[in-house]
């Protein structure tokens, strides 16, 4: 029986996805796997042990209890009561310089921390929709970020966060049927590939994940602490078949219907005046729906935050690709064009 490759463990040598697993490497801390490349024979272990006395999920760790606004004699007292280790304060300030690039929140951590403590800095709610999502808000981003006069106008958002509740409308996601991941639509805005600083943070988190169904998780948690403009994710939203007639009155091409479209989003970020809808998806440049799914997105929240259309930008990732769009160019065509 022939071993399938794994889809996104990439060789550092030749970049292909065709490797297998090829044994274990083990030391003090940590059991690193081995791969080899089945087109170049090049054999290397994951990125999550290369190098390293301490393993990856645990740098990861530190930085993103330090960047809550734990000090780091306090990010070593939480390590060693949660993981039952004894690390030395002298190396997490090394783990932070060395990944300073890559956690542009520490830039905002001293004014977030005044406003928010540790256990405070990011709300959390459980959300049963059929399957179970945890909606998480940063609270001190998400004040900072509001703060600059390019996304002021920006800031209904502020309030629908807050909805989302007990008093949230629950059951539409409990008894729809259409679900904007699925929904078949011809929508064909056009797509840019960008260089991002989410595919990076993606590369680098990505291999710490401890099963498959965690990449989604492992991600949102990372960039949701660490970088300075994601303020939430899994943020629920819906289309409704009033929405998509109020859309169609503006002059909006539609080519869908139903009564209730819903979605989640994987993470919303706040940057150059606009709200970004990004969401992962392992082989990205392969991916054919994601554009539908996104537009789904940023309509519905469009209709729920009352900003228009234009103030959106979509885009979905992985680890080595960024593809970005408009998604009012996808549904609306300007008059006198």
């Amino acid at each position: 029986m022939t071993t399938q490759p794994k889809q996104h463990t990439v060789c550092p040598k030749c970049h292909s996805t065709f490797t297998v697993k090829k044994g274990k490497r083990r030391n003090r801390l940590q059991i690193v796997q081995v791969f080899q490349c089945t087109d170049c024979t090049h054999r290397f272990s994951t990125n999550a042990g290369k190098n390293k006395k301490y393993p990856l999920h645990l740098i990861l760790e530190a930085a993103s209890l330090y960047n809550l606004g734990y000090s780091v004699t306090e990010t070593q007292q939480v390590l060693r009561k949660k993981k039952n280790i004894n690390i030395p304060e002298r190396t997490i300030n090394l783990w932070l310089a060395d990944h300073k690039e890559l956690l542009s929140y520490s830039h905002l951590r001293r004014a977030g921390k005044a406003l928010y403590p540790p256990s405070r800095a990011i709300r959390s709610l459980t959300l049963f929709h059929q399957q179970v999502y945890r909606f998480q808000v940063h609270q001190p981003k998400q004040e900072l970020l509001f703060q600059a006069p390019e996304h002021q106008h920006l800031m209904p958002i502020i309030q629908y966060f807050s909805g989302v509740d007990a008093r949230f409308p629950h059951h539409l996601f409990q008894q729809v049927v259409h679900r904007s991941s699925t929904f078949p639509a011809l929508i064909n805005p056009p797509v840019v590939r960008k260089e991002n600083q989410a595919t990076r943070l993606a590369a680098l988190v990505l291999p710490t994940s401890p099963t498959n169904k965690k990449r989604h998780e492992t991600l949102q948690r990372f960039m949701l602490i660490n970088d300075s403009v994601t303020v939430a994710v899994e943020v629920p939203v819906y289309l409704t078949r009033e929405d998509i007639a109020y859309y169609r009155s503006q002059g909006f091409n539609l080519p869908f219907e139903s009564e209730v479209i819903t979605g989640h989003i994987d993470l919303l970020q706040v940057r150059n005046g606009f709200l970004h809808i990004l969401d992962y998806k392992p082989d990205a440049r392969k991916e054919k729906h994601a554009h539908v799914q996104l537009t789904i997105y940023a309509l519905a929240l469009s209709r729920r935050v009352g900003l228009p259309l234009k103030n959106f930008k979509c885009a979905w990732f992985d680890e080595r690709d960024y593809f970005e769009f408009f998604p009012l160019q996808g549904v609306y065509e300007r008059r006198g064009k």
